[in-house]
């Protein structure tokens, strides 16, 4: 598998160097560093649209950070993962826009971790009113309609106990709660997936701006291999889910469905005497 990397000015180079010298890379996946250096940090997206490469991992240190409309951030690391309704701060929180972000995070651990039927835990707003209000009757018609979200549940209350581990993705309500909680659980080295999307992008946990130490790139390069793995695992999960998905086999017959299971699981009264000679 063909993993496209991106890497910018500055110490992104010395990442990437120390990452791809790992004996775990070999065999796995053949890196295709995009940057000026190699003058070819304009071709990603014909190498995407061409499949000369199966997705894009954009290493810590680049000044690069992806953001697509549309797509949802969903961070992932070993022991969690955890995605934000409101990733910025201009959304505002509505049952029809809650709503969304669940299917959008349903269908990723579907998808994108082909987990078939997928459990999502909603982190409490912090505030009862909105909770009762808006969040529970959004969770009630979501599981109604076979989307199991549950919740929502206090934050504090959530990781103290280990809550996260019966669940197969975390939904806080703001970035900010999001990060407590990786923060929590998570370690530094975690993956942010752009989900949503028909190119699969992978960063790592680190921002633009972090202040790396070019003595110790143990960690930032753990952080570039944990994305590329993601990436890796992501684009198999996706293959063999549209695979299965593709051509599904048509119902034989269709079963009659009544309302009332008085009257699907009753027992036809037997005739009477009279009744059977009419």
């Amino acid at each position: 598998m063909q993993i496209g990397i991106l890497q910018s000015a500055g110490i992104a180079g010395k990442i990437i160097e120390h990452a791809l010298n790992h004996p775990e890379h070999t065999d796995i996946f053949t890196p295709i560093i995009y940057s000026k250096e190699n003058q070819n940090e304009r071709n990603v997206s014909s190498d995407l649209k061409f499949g000369n490469i199966s997705a894009v991992v954009v290493a810590p240190g680049s000044a690069t950070e992806l953001k697509f409309n549309g797509s949802m951030t969903v961070f992932v690391d070993e022991h969690i993962r955890v995605a934000a309704v409101m990733e910025e701060e201009t959304e505002e929180l509505t049952g029809e826009f809650l709503a969304e972000r669940a299917r959008k995070a349903w269908n990723c651990v579907k998808r994108d971790f082909y987990c078939s039927l997928p459990r999502i835990a909603l982190l409490s707003s912090g505030n009862e009113q909105t909770d009762k209000e808006l969040l529970a009757p959004v969770v009630a018609e979501l599981n109604s309609n076979g989307v199991y979200v549950y919740g929502p549940y206090a934050t504090e209350q959530f990781l103290s106990e280990g809550n996260h581990i019966h669940f197969d993705l975390t939904l806080a309500i703001t970035k900010e709660q999001a990060q407590k909680v990786l923060t929590e659980v998570a370690e530094e080295t975690y993956a942010k997936l752009q989900t949503a999307l028909p190119i699969v992008v992978v960063q790592t946990g680190y921002s633009v701006t972090y202040d790396f130490d070019e003595g110790d790139l143990e960690k930032p390069a753990q952080a570039l291999r944990n994305a590329v793995y993601t990436a890796m695992e992501v684009c198999r999960n996706r293959e063999d889910y549209d695979q299965a998905h593709h051509d599904p086999l048509q119902k034989l017959y269709h079963e009659r469905r009544d309302d009332s299971e008085k009257v699907r699981f009753s027992i036809p009264r037997p005739k009477t005497p009279s009744e059977s000679e009419q």
